[in-house]
């Protein structure tokens, strides 16, 4: 038995062939994948699959379904996708991020008396990135190279505003040439502890430092966003003509209430401008704690999306509380789950789509969507899926919505065609 791993050592975001030969024709085969993060060596997370071996003695999982496994599918990155956590001692992996260090994942071949293991490394940045803190004008902090071929993209977050949390993007998008500057807008020492209120003004130092910064001097301003973030990065780009480049991962099309903890807090908006809120669509936490009760009485998972899609369509104020994105100036790319079950966000990128195309929006624009997406991360294999398709809380049982296939794939191609759109 001979197993094959290309590439051995890679970014955290690319993806591996995996195929095994010299096998035994219609051998039997189990691939175990086992890794833990450098930050939470307590957590283990762990994935199988077994194969059987074609008439030549060859399993490749590109082109092979498992027989039986953690997943069902045809995807030489299943193992990866597919981890579970299945020892713990108390830790959180969302605490304490780093990027300092890398990933080993063991992928282990058995097949009757025969074993053979591969130990692979997932990189989360090129040796030759740098990185720089900035604590006054703002907070947030660089990822470059000394010879960046591309723009400056300014990446905000969601609604946890954990900054370290961004560097899992920042690095792997740096490392193909980028300047990449994370922001953080609140959750932050020095910033507002709640995400209400948080004034636009704010970035506009965020604006002058990226223009005025040797590092970044004379870039164009691109913005990503991801969920909050991309609601917070649409109502930028359409009040800011200095970006010119925006991408969205599960954004919104309206301006909302301030969030705290899981639903609505305070009766103001998320954002602010000349020291007032802006208009928002109030969220009703009535509609989530009858959703949650009806779905715990059913035994299924619930989520948020049906707060939202309930609390937009009650709303008297809601071409107050859209935002204005056909004022931008930038080009646009949206990306939206057809199961996002945090919020709707699929229709309100359709609703963004009508009213670009009715308002003949002279810039690009474009939407990828995807049927059994829910809402992920906008980068693949960095995080297990298992840690946020079903989660306990409460009553019940919580998910962001999608299939195991639907968000690996999902996460992947839209990755894929970001990179692209800034590049291009």
């Amino acid at each position: 038995m001979k197993l094959h791993i290309k590439p051995i050592v890679a970014l955290v975001d690319e993806k591996i062939d995996i195929t095994v030969t010299e096998l035994e024709p219609r051998a039997k085969l189990k691939i175990i994948a086992s890794m833990h993060f450098p930050w939470a060596v307590s957590e283990k997370y762990e994935s199988f699959a077994w194969f059987t071996a074609d008439s030549n003695g060859h399993v490749d999982l590109s082109k092979q379904k498992p027989d039986s496994g953690t997943y069902d599918y045809i995807d030489p990155m299943g193992l990866i996708a597919s981890l579970r956590k299945i020892h713990s001692e108390g830790g959180n992996i969302a605490h304490n991020i780093s990027i300092d260090e890398n990933i080993f994942i063991d992928i282990v071949c058995e097949s009757e008396q025969e074993r053979e293991c591969v130990r692979i490394e997932r990189m989360f940045k090129l040796p030759e990135l740098k990185r720089q803190l900035i604590t006054d004008e703002f907070k947030g902090e660089l990822f470059y190279t000394a010879n960046a071929k591309h723009q400056t993209i300014i990446m905000l977050g969601g609604s946890d505003g954990q900054l370290s949390a961004l560097s899992l993007m920042a690095g792997p998008l740096a490392s193909r040439g980028f300047n990449v500057l994370t922001v953080g807008y609140f959750n932050e020492e020095g910033l507002p502890k709640k995400l209400e209120e948080i004034p636009l003004e704010y970035f506009e130092k965020v604006f002058d430092w990226v223009k005025n910064n040797p590092l970044t001097q004379g870039s164009k301003i691109y913005v990503h966003g991801t969920s909050k973030g991309g609601e917070l990065a649409l109502l930028l780009a359409s009040r800011y003509n200095v970006i010119s480049k925006v991408a969205v991962s599960a954004p919104h099309a309206y301006c909302f209430q301030a969030l705290d903890g899981l639903m609505a807090g305070r009766n103001v908006s998320s954002w602010s401008n000349g020291g007032k809120s802006l208009p928002f669509i109030p969220v009703d936490n009535n509609i989530f704690y009858e959703h949650q009760r009806n779905c715990a009485e059913k035994n299924i998972s619930f989520g948020l999306a049906t707060t939202y899609n309930e609390s937009v369509e009650r709303a008297r104020n809601r071409e107050d509380a859209r935002i204005r994105i056909e004022n931008a100036h930038a080009n646009l790319l949206l990306i939206a789950g057809h199961q996002d079950n945090v919020w709707n966000t699929y229709d309100a990128c359709i609703e963004i789509m009508s009213i670009l195309k009715k308002t003949n929006y002279k810039y690009r624009y474009e939407l990828l969507d995807y049927k059994d997406l829910g809402h992920s991360l906008p980068i693949p294999y960095i995080i297990p899926l298992s840690e946020t398709l079903n989660i306990k809380m409460g009553l019940g049982m919580f998910t962001c919505g999608g299939t195991l296939k639907g968000n690996s794939y999902g996460q992947f191609d839209s990755w894929q065609k970001t990179i692209e759109f800034f590049m291009n």
